[in-house]
């Protein structure tokens, strides 16, 4: 009996330690997925840990007007219909619904007339999560795009880079005391530039960058320093020479070298000069600049002051701005309700829109991402309902879409990736492998050629 006595005591000591654990779980927002695998009450307090983060994150007043409370329809028969074009895999799709019609119209345009001319600038922006890091994704669209329009470079480089040693479109390498501004430890007052991050000299700072996409050529390969403003002089060196520049504007593209090597040094003690990194093109052709920082949401830009955007516009405009994310919204298993989302991204986008204007934009879906489930690894259960609302936030904003999770295949299309041969993904079930990206950026591209067929069709 006495026995049987300490087996139940030891029963409620054990549920109650659990049940108290749990409620600190929850109720503190602990984002550890080991964690939340032992919470006892993660399926009776289900809530939407992204939009936790969310609410916490230091947003500005007009993303603080955004009301999250209600919930968007995104699944009525009318609208599904007029989504369905959307699923497509492999094609850029618009708010249009007319598959004959040229989806970024202005920017196939402009590719078509730099071919035939050969002169002229088209710069891409391609903004994104870990899913592009290492310039995956992008390099694969900037050779074929390179190739087939002319142009070189890599485009921009960030001063530092966690992935550096990973990225094999640069050689890159930096003192390690430069300091970094952010959109998750933000600072300093100084504007975020399209990287999320602002970077700062603590006594001396180098960074050394050799562009791999390149070997040596003849003709110029220009060197942009992009920093912020001072109000007097800047002091940095390059490649070993001292330079006076004067950055009068919020946001500066200013030449540091002209030469044809392919590699640069720059060097910098100046503590009040705001450092944003390095562009390396030619004068024409195609510039496919990476914008990768992991975690986000892609609505974050909000947080970057419109003026400062505008100026970024006004002194080196683009194109084309690629927005792929989504990823993180599904991290934890039951994720299933984004609303929220579709007001945040939505606002986010008409806000870019407004200071780039005459910049075509396309929204990249989340790929394919799995868990284990109690049934075994597959889809997560919110990934349909994720795709639909970024569908609805591109055809509300009047944007191009990919689908990229139709492209991969959809349902379990990740696991099939990642267990494959070739491997097409990494083992967590979230990532490409290089080689995946590599067929998702030529699918990108391809889906840009088929639209340029469109035209010459037309001819």
């Amino acid at each position: 009996m006495n026995q049987n006595k300490k087996v139940l005591q030891f029963v409620l000591t054990a549920t109650l330690c659990l049940l108290t654990f749990s409620l600190f779980i929850h109720f503190n927002k602990v984002q550890n997925e080991q964690l939340q695998n032992i919470n006892i009450l993660s399926s009776v307090l289900q809530q939407d840990d992204f939009t936790a983060k969310h609410n916490k994150s230091n947003i500005d007043t007009s993303f603080k007007n955004i009301d999250t409370s209600q919930t968007i329809v995104l699944n009525s028969d009318s609208l599904a219909r007029q989504l369905q074009h959307f699923n497509v895999a492999n094609r850029l799709t618009n708010f249009s619904g007319d598959t004959s019609a040229i989806v970024l119209d202005n920017f196939i345009k402009k590719l078509i007339a730099l071919r035939k001319n050969k002169k002229g600038k088209i710069r891409i922006a391609y903004l994104g999560d870990s899913m592009i890091e290492g310039d995956l994704v992008t390099q694969t669209i900037r050779k074929y795009l390179q190739q087939n329009f002319g142009g070189r470079g890599v485009g921009f480089v960030p001063i530092t880079s966690a992935v550096a040693g990973f990225r094999q479109t640069v050689k890159h390498t930096f003192t390690a005391n430069w300091k970094e501004s952010n959109f998750k430890n933000k600072f300093s007052a100084v504007p975020l530039y399209l990287s999320g991050k602002t970077f700062f000299a603590s006594g001396y700072n180098r960074v050394d960058i050799e562009d791999k996409t390149v070997a040596a050529i003849a003709s110029p390969l220009k060197k942009y320093l992009l920093c912020g403003y001072k109000p007097l002089t800047g002091q940095i060196a390059v490649n070993s020479i001292f330079n006076a520049i004067k950055p009068a504007q919020t946001f500066n593209r200013i030449l540091i070298d002209s030469s044809a090597k392919t590699s640069i040094k720059l060097e910098a003690s100046d503590v009040a000069l705001p450092f944003y990194g390095i562009s390396i093109e030619t004068n024409d052709g195609v510039i496919v600049d990476n914008f990768s920082f992991r975690g986000l949401g892609g609505f974050e830009f909000m947080n970057i002051d419109s003026s400062f955007l505008k100026q970024v516009a006004a002194t080196q405009p683009y194109d084309l701005i690629i927005m792929q994310y989504g990823v993180n919204l599904l991290n934890h298993p039951n994720n299933n309700s984004f609303g929220w989302y579709y007001k945040a991204m939505f606002s986010c986008i008409n806000k870019l829109k407004s200071c780039f204007k005459g910049t075509d934009f396309l929204l990249v879906s989340s790929a394919d991402k799995s868990f284990k489930y109690s049934n075994g690894t597959h889809t997560a259960i919110g990934m349909d309902s994720l795709i639909a609302t970024q569908e609805r936030i591109a055809f509300d904003s009047k944007i191009a879409f990919f689908n990229t999770y139709s492209s991969m295949g959809g349902y379990n299309s990740m696991v099939n990736w990642a267990n494959g041969n070739p491997q097409l993904a990494a083992k967590d079930y979230t990532h490409l492998n290089a080689k995946g990206a590599e067929v998702l950026g030529t699918g990108i591209y391809n889906a840009f050629m088929f639209e340029v067929g469109k035209i010459e069709r037309q001819k």
